[in-house]
Protein backbone atom coordinates (compact mmCIF):
# COMPACT_ATOMS: atom_id res chain seq x y z
CA UNK A 1 0.00 0.00 0.00
CA UNK A 2 1.04 3.65 0.34
CA UNK A 3 4.15 4.33 2.49
CA UNK A 4 3.48 6.37 5.64
CA UNK A 5 6.01 9.06 4.72
CA UNK A 6 4.10 9.64 1.46
CA UNK A 7 0.76 9.94 3.26
CA UNK A 8 2.36 12.41 5.65
CA UNK A 9 3.08 14.84 2.82
CA UNK A 10 -0.65 15.49 2.59
CA UNK A 11 -1.47 14.60 6.22
CA UNK A 12 -3.68 11.80 4.96
CA UNK A 13 -5.16 9.07 7.16
CA UNK A 14 -7.97 6.59 6.79
CA UNK A 15 -8.76 3.64 4.55
CA UNK A 16 -6.87 2.88 1.34
CA UNK A 17 -8.48 1.23 -1.68
CA UNK A 18 -6.78 0.45 -4.99
CA UNK A 19 -8.59 2.16 -7.86
CA UNK A 20 -9.10 1.13 -11.46
CA UNK A 21 -7.50 -1.44 -13.73
CA UNK A 22 -4.84 0.80 -15.21
CA UNK A 23 -1.86 -0.85 -16.87
CA UNK A 24 0.66 1.85 -15.97
CA UNK A 25 0.32 3.82 -12.71
CA UNK A 26 -0.72 2.80 -9.18
CA UNK A 27 -3.80 4.69 -7.97
CA UNK A 28 -5.45 4.67 -4.54
CA UNK A 29 -8.47 6.23 -2.89
CA UNK A 30 -7.64 7.44 0.62
CA UNK A 31 -10.32 8.10 3.24
CA UNK A 32 -13.01 8.19 0.50
CA UNK A 33 -11.95 11.79 -0.20
CA UNK A 34 -8.60 11.81 -1.96
CA UNK A 35 -6.88 10.07 -4.88
CA UNK A 36 -3.18 9.40 -4.43
CA UNK A 37 -1.26 8.19 -7.45
CA UNK A 38 2.29 6.97 -8.02
CA UNK A 39 3.45 7.78 -11.54
CA UNK A 40 5.27 4.92 -13.23
CA UNK A 41 8.82 6.18 -13.68
CA UNK A 42 9.69 3.26 -15.99
CA UNK A 43 7.09 4.54 -18.45
CA UNK A 44 7.35 8.27 -17.75
CA UNK A 45 11.06 9.03 -17.58
CA UNK A 46 10.33 12.56 -16.37
CA UNK A 47 7.24 12.07 -14.17
CA UNK A 48 7.22 15.64 -12.87
CA UNK A 49 6.46 16.79 -16.42
CA UNK A 50 3.15 14.94 -16.22
CA UNK A 51 2.08 17.20 -13.38
CA UNK A 52 3.60 20.45 -14.66
CA UNK A 53 1.88 19.99 -18.03
CA UNK A 54 -1.44 19.49 -16.27
CA UNK A 55 -0.97 22.67 -14.25
CA UNK A 56 -0.27 24.65 -17.42
CA UNK A 57 -3.63 23.75 -18.98
CA UNK A 58 -5.70 23.44 -15.80
CA UNK A 59 -7.42 26.82 -16.03
CA UNK A 60 -8.79 25.91 -19.48
CA UNK A 61 -10.43 22.71 -18.22
CA UNK A 62 -10.88 23.53 -14.53
CA UNK A 63 -14.44 22.18 -14.34
CA UNK A 64 -13.74 19.04 -16.39
CA UNK A 65 -10.84 17.43 -14.50
CA UNK A 66 -9.95 16.74 -10.84
CA UNK A 67 -8.05 19.45 -8.99
CA UNK A 68 -4.55 18.62 -7.72
CA UNK A 69 -4.12 19.04 -3.97
CA UNK A 70 -0.76 20.54 -2.87
CA UNK A 71 1.39 18.92 -0.20
CA UNK A 72 1.71 20.54 3.23
CA UNK A 73 4.79 22.25 1.78
CA UNK A 74 2.72 23.71 -1.06
CA UNK A 75 4.15 21.49 -3.81
CA UNK A 76 2.05 19.84 -6.51
CA UNK A 77 3.91 16.54 -6.19
CA UNK A 78 6.19 14.62 -3.86
CA UNK A 79 9.25 12.54 -4.73
CA UNK A 80 9.89 9.77 -2.21
CA UNK A 81 13.11 7.95 -1.17
CA UNK A 82 12.79 5.62 -4.17
CA UNK A 83 12.54 8.53 -6.61
CA UNK A 84 8.87 7.71 -7.17
CA UNK A 85 6.72 10.76 -7.86
CA UNK A 86 3.28 11.00 -6.23
CA UNK A 87 0.38 13.35 -6.81
CA UNK A 88 -2.86 13.88 -4.89
CA UNK A 89 -6.23 15.03 -6.22
CA UNK A 90 -9.87 15.28 -5.20
CA UNK A 91 -11.87 12.04 -5.16
CA UNK A 92 -15.28 12.07 -6.83
CA UNK A 93 -17.77 9.33 -5.90
CA UNK A 94 -18.75 8.06 -9.33
CA UNK A 95 -19.33 5.19 -11.72
CA UNK A 96 -16.62 4.01 -14.08
CA UNK A 97 -16.82 1.45 -16.91
CA UNK A 98 -14.56 -0.72 -19.02
CA UNK A 99 -17.47 -1.43 -21.39
CA UNK A 100 -19.82 1.51 -21.75
CA UNK A 101 -23.61 1.02 -21.53
CA UNK A 102 -25.61 2.38 -24.46
CA UNK A 103 -27.14 5.21 -22.46
CA UNK A 104 -23.72 6.66 -21.62
CA UNK A 105 -22.16 6.65 -25.10
CA UNK A 106 -23.52 10.09 -26.04
CA UNK A 107 -22.24 11.62 -22.78
CA UNK A 108 -18.79 10.13 -23.29
CA UNK A 109 -18.55 11.67 -26.75
CA UNK A 110 -19.83 14.98 -25.45
CA UNK A 111 -17.33 15.09 -22.58
CA UNK A 112 -14.23 14.45 -24.67
CA UNK A 113 -15.50 16.74 -27.45
CA UNK A 114 -15.90 19.56 -24.92
CA UNK A 115 -12.43 18.92 -23.49
CA UNK A 116 -10.87 19.19 -26.94
CA UNK A 117 -12.87 22.30 -27.72
CA UNK A 118 -11.58 23.97 -24.54
CA UNK A 119 -8.01 23.03 -25.44
CA UNK A 120 -8.36 24.14 -29.07
CA UNK A 121 -7.23 27.69 -28.33
CA UNK A 122 -4.80 26.76 -25.55
CA UNK A 123 -1.35 27.76 -26.82
CA UNK A 124 0.84 26.93 -23.81
CA UNK A 125 4.00 24.92 -24.37
CA UNK A 126 4.11 21.40 -22.98
CA UNK A 127 7.10 19.22 -22.22
CA UNK A 128 7.14 15.79 -23.90
CA UNK A 129 6.32 12.95 -21.49
CA UNK A 130 6.23 10.10 -24.03
CA UNK A 131 8.27 10.96 -27.14
CA UNK A 132 6.65 9.83 -30.42
CA UNK A 133 3.41 8.93 -28.63
CA UNK A 134 0.71 7.94 -31.18
CA UNK A 135 3.20 8.19 -34.07
CA UNK A 136 2.41 4.90 -35.83
CA UNK A 137 5.59 4.62 -37.91
CA UNK A 138 7.63 4.92 -34.72
CA UNK A 139 5.86 1.89 -33.24
CA UNK A 140 6.16 -0.06 -36.49
CA UNK A 141 9.92 0.59 -36.44
CA UNK A 142 10.07 -0.67 -32.84
CA UNK A 143 8.18 -3.85 -33.72
CA UNK A 144 10.40 -4.44 -36.72
CA UNK A 145 13.50 -4.02 -34.57
CA UNK A 146 12.44 -6.31 -31.70
CA UNK A 147 11.24 -8.97 -34.17
CA UNK A 148 14.64 -9.27 -35.85
CA UNK A 149 16.24 -12.58 -35.16
CA UNK A 150 12.97 -14.10 -33.94
CA UNK A 151 10.52 -16.40 -35.67
CA UNK A 152 7.71 -13.87 -35.24
CA UNK A 153 6.55 -13.98 -38.85
CA UNK A 154 3.32 -12.25 -37.84
CA UNK A 155 5.35 -9.20 -36.80
CA UNK A 156 7.01 -8.87 -40.19
CA UNK A 157 3.68 -9.37 -41.97
CA UNK A 158 1.97 -6.73 -39.84
CA UNK A 159 4.75 -4.19 -40.32
CA UNK A 160 4.55 -4.52 -44.10
CA UNK A 161 0.74 -4.38 -44.20
CA UNK A 162 0.30 -1.52 -41.76
CA UNK A 163 2.99 0.62 -43.38
CA UNK A 164 1.03 0.34 -46.60
CA UNK A 165 -2.22 1.25 -44.80
CA UNK A 166 -0.96 4.36 -42.99
CA UNK A 167 1.42 5.79 -45.58
CA UNK A 168 0.30 9.08 -47.12
CA UNK A 169 -2.36 9.59 -44.45
CA UNK A 170 -1.12 12.84 -42.95
CA UNK A 171 -4.01 14.32 -40.92
CA UNK A 172 -5.67 17.40 -42.39
CA UNK A 173 -6.80 18.69 -39.02
CA UNK A 174 -4.56 21.22 -37.23
CA UNK A 175 -2.49 20.12 -34.26
CA UNK A 176 -3.55 21.24 -30.81
CA UNK A 177 -3.28 20.10 -27.21
CA UNK A 178 -5.12 16.79 -26.79
CA UNK A 179 -5.90 14.45 -23.91
CA UNK A 180 -3.86 11.64 -25.43
CA UNK A 181 -5.67 8.74 -23.73
CA UNK A 182 -9.38 9.07 -24.55
CA UNK A 183 -10.62 5.74 -23.21
CA UNK A 184 -14.07 5.30 -21.70
CA UNK A 185 -12.60 4.14 -18.39
CA UNK A 186 -11.07 7.61 -18.03
CA UNK A 187 -14.54 9.10 -17.62
CA UNK A 188 -16.26 9.36 -14.23
CA UNK A 189 -20.08 9.30 -14.38
CA UNK A 190 -22.52 10.53 -11.75
CA UNK A 191 -23.84 7.81 -9.44
CA UNK A 192 -27.48 8.67 -10.11
CA UNK A 193 -27.69 10.00 -13.69
CA UNK A 194 -25.91 10.04 -17.05
CA UNK A 195 -23.91 13.19 -16.29
CA UNK A 196 -20.11 13.10 -16.65
CA UNK A 197 -18.53 14.20 -13.37
CA UNK A 198 -14.89 14.45 -14.45
CA UNK A 199 -12.36 13.24 -17.03
CA UNK A 200 -9.27 11.66 -15.48
CA UNK A 201 -5.84 10.31 -16.46
CA UNK A 202 -4.38 13.44 -18.01
CA UNK A 203 -0.82 12.09 -17.90
CA UNK A 204 -0.50 12.22 -21.69
CA UNK A 205 -1.64 15.78 -22.33
CA UNK A 206 0.33 16.71 -25.44
CA UNK A 207 0.41 18.54 -28.72
CA UNK A 208 -1.07 16.21 -31.32
CA UNK A 209 -3.99 15.61 -33.65
CA UNK A 210 -7.54 15.60 -32.26
CA UNK A 211 -8.37 12.70 -34.58
CA UNK A 212 -6.22 10.57 -32.27
CA UNK A 213 -8.46 11.35 -29.31
CA UNK A 214 -11.63 10.68 -31.30
CA UNK A 215 -10.20 7.45 -32.69
CA UNK A 216 -9.20 6.21 -29.27
CA UNK A 217 -12.61 7.07 -27.86
CA UNK A 218 -14.48 5.11 -30.53
CA UNK A 219 -11.98 2.26 -30.25
CA UNK A 220 -12.51 2.01 -26.49
CA UNK A 221 -16.29 2.16 -26.88
CA UNK A 222 -16.05 -0.89 -29.13
CA UNK A 223 -13.46 -2.84 -27.13
CA UNK A 224 -14.86 -5.54 -24.88
CA UNK A 225 -17.92 -6.42 -26.91
CA UNK A 226 -16.94 -5.91 -30.52
CA UNK A 227 -20.05 -7.01 -32.38
CA UNK A 228 -22.61 -5.38 -30.09
CA UNK A 229 -20.62 -2.23 -29.57
CA UNK A 230 -20.16 -1.44 -33.25
CA UNK A 231 -23.87 -1.05 -33.92
CA UNK A 232 -24.69 1.98 -36.04
CA UNK A 233 -26.70 3.45 -33.17
CA UNK A 234 -23.65 3.56 -30.92
CA UNK A 235 -21.55 5.14 -33.66
CA UNK A 236 -24.27 7.73 -34.15
CA UNK A 237 -24.51 8.51 -30.42
CA UNK A 238 -20.77 8.98 -29.85
CA UNK A 239 -20.42 11.10 -33.01
CA UNK A 240 -23.42 13.25 -32.12
CA UNK A 241 -22.03 13.88 -28.64
CA UNK A 242 -18.46 14.51 -29.74
CA UNK A 243 -19.05 16.72 -32.79
CA UNK A 244 -21.84 18.60 -31.05
CA UNK A 245 -19.04 20.06 -28.90
CA UNK A 246 -16.05 19.92 -31.25
CA UNK A 247 -16.66 21.26 -34.75
CA UNK A 248 -14.73 20.07 -37.80
CA UNK A 249 -14.84 20.74 -41.53
CA UNK A 250 -16.16 18.36 -44.19
CA UNK A 251 -12.67 17.80 -45.55
CA UNK A 252 -11.64 16.31 -42.18
CA UNK A 253 -14.44 13.72 -42.05
CA UNK A 254 -12.46 11.01 -43.83
CA UNK A 255 -9.55 11.40 -41.39
CA UNK A 256 -11.85 11.05 -38.39
CA UNK A 257 -13.54 8.01 -39.92
CA UNK A 258 -10.14 6.29 -40.31
CA UNK A 259 -8.94 7.26 -36.83
CA UNK A 260 -10.48 4.32 -34.86
CA UNK A 261 -8.76 1.82 -37.18
CA UNK A 262 -5.50 3.76 -36.87
CA UNK A 263 -5.61 3.76 -33.07
CA UNK A 264 -6.58 0.07 -32.91
CA UNK A 265 -3.76 -0.97 -35.21
CA UNK A 266 -1.27 1.16 -33.33
CA UNK A 267 -2.27 -0.11 -29.90
CA UNK A 268 -2.18 -3.67 -31.17
CA UNK A 269 1.38 -3.12 -32.42
CA UNK A 270 2.36 -1.68 -29.04
CA UNK A 271 0.90 -4.66 -27.15
CA UNK A 272 2.59 -7.08 -29.58
CA UNK A 273 5.96 -5.34 -29.23
CA UNK A 274 5.73 -5.39 -25.44
CA UNK A 275 4.85 -9.10 -25.56
CA UNK A 276 8.01 -9.86 -27.54
CA UNK A 277 10.09 -7.69 -25.18
CA UNK A 278 8.82 -9.50 -22.12
CA UNK A 279 6.08 -7.13 -20.92
CA UNK A 280 8.21 -4.16 -19.92
CA UNK A 281 5.57 -1.45 -20.50
CA UNK A 282 2.04 -2.77 -19.93
CA UNK A 283 1.30 -4.57 -16.68
CA UNK A 284 0.24 -8.22 -17.12
CA UNK A 285 -1.18 -10.90 -14.84
CA UNK A 286 -0.22 -13.91 -16.92
CA UNK A 287 2.07 -15.02 -19.73
CA UNK A 288 0.67 -14.14 -23.14
CA UNK A 289 -1.76 -11.48 -21.91
CA UNK A 290 -0.24 -8.72 -24.03
CA UNK A 291 -0.42 -10.95 -27.10
CA UNK A 292 -4.11 -11.56 -26.40
CA UNK A 293 -4.63 -7.80 -26.06
CA UNK A 294 -2.86 -7.26 -29.36
CA UNK A 295 -5.07 -9.83 -31.11
CA UNK A 296 -8.22 -8.07 -29.89
CA UNK A 297 -6.97 -4.75 -31.27
CA UNK A 298 -5.96 -6.24 -34.61
CA UNK A 299 -9.42 -7.77 -35.00
CA UNK A 300 -11.00 -4.49 -34.00
CA UNK A 301 -8.92 -2.60 -36.58
CA UNK A 302 -10.19 -4.90 -39.34
CA UNK A 303 -13.74 -4.29 -38.20
CA UNK A 304 -13.25 -0.53 -38.24
CA UNK A 305 -11.78 -0.68 -41.73
CA UNK A 306 -14.82 -2.64 -42.91
CA UNK A 307 -17.29 -0.09 -41.49
CA UNK A 308 -15.35 3.04 -42.39
CA UNK A 309 -18.14 4.22 -44.70
CA UNK A 310 -20.68 3.87 -41.88
CA UNK A 311 -18.44 5.93 -39.62
CA UNK A 312 -17.98 8.55 -42.28
CA UNK A 313 -21.76 8.84 -42.66
CA UNK A 314 -22.27 9.09 -38.89
CA UNK A 315 -19.65 11.84 -38.60
CA UNK A 316 -21.02 13.77 -41.58
CA UNK A 317 -24.57 13.63 -40.23
CA UNK A 318 -23.33 14.75 -36.81
CA UNK A 319 -21.47 17.82 -38.05
CA UNK A 320 -24.43 18.79 -40.26
CA UNK A 321 -26.79 18.37 -37.31
CA UNK A 322 -24.60 20.53 -35.06
CA UNK A 323 -24.46 23.26 -37.75
CA UNK A 324 -28.27 23.44 -37.77
CA UNK A 325 -28.33 23.83 -34.01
Amino acid sequence: MIPDHVLAQWELTGSQVKLGKGLINDTYCVDDRFVLQRINKQVFNHPVRVISNFQRVFNYIIDLVPRIIPTVQGEHWFEDHSKDVWKCSVYYPSRNFQTLPDELVFGAGQAFGLLLQRLRNCTVSLEPVLPNFHEFNHYLNELQQVARGTNEQLAHTLVARYRNVVNNKTPRSPRQIIHGDCKVDNILFDLQCDKVVRIVDTDTLMWGYPIWDFGDLVRSIATGCVHANLRKERLHWVCTGFFGQFSITEKEVEDYAFAPAYMSMMLGVRFFTDHIRGNQYFRVNRVGENMDRATVQFELAEKFISIQNDLQTAIYESIKGSEKN
